[in-house]
């Protein structure tokens, strides 16, 4: 799962973001690679990865996107788009 990362780009005066967020934080603590970046803190990742409206998720796999999501999403397409590129092993539970 190294060669995976998944940054999910908001803005703190973004309503939708801040109701997004503990979703988001959520699956973060159940392991995947989420790495959170504001887009008025680092405009140059931002532009980087032409982020123009907020929120975004891109997932990366091997350095290149291969995932661009934006807006609020369902949190079971969410979590199945995760799961495709960074499968978490919940086998072990319960």
């Amino acid at each position: 799962m190294d060669d995976v990362k998944i940054i999910y780009f908001s803005a703190e005066w973004c309503g939708p973001c801040k109701q997004f967020k503990p979703l988001m934080e959520k699956l973060e603590e159940q392991g995947y690679p989420i790495y959170f970046e504001d887009v008025d803190a680092d405009p140059v990742l931002a532009e980087s990865h032409q982020v123009r409206s907020v929120p975004t998720i891109k997932i990366i796999k091997d350095d290149k996107v291969v995932e661009t999501m934006v807006g609020v999403q369902d949190p079971a397409i969410l979590t199945g788009k995760f799961q495709l590129y960074a499968p978490l092993d919940f086998s072990d539970e319960g």
